[in-house]
């Protein structure tokens, strides 16, 4: 695993597939979204296409 930067409490990696649950979580959720201006996914295979795009 890839680490970018890192302090006590926050690790920037890369994103890795075995994140694809966890992302889903997160991107699927409308109050997550309410001040971000996008639309929420609403399926795996759009989180897979995410990763897949910063790779």
């Amino acid at each position: 695993m890839k680490i970018f930067a890192e302090t006590e409490r926050l690790v920037l990696r890369e994103i890795l597939p075995t994140d694809i649950d966890g992302m889903f979580e997160l991107d699927s959720d409308l109050e997550v979204h309410r001040y971000l201006g996008n639309k929420p996914v609403t399926n795996k295979d759009q989180i897979i296409d995410v990763i897949n795009f910063r790779q």
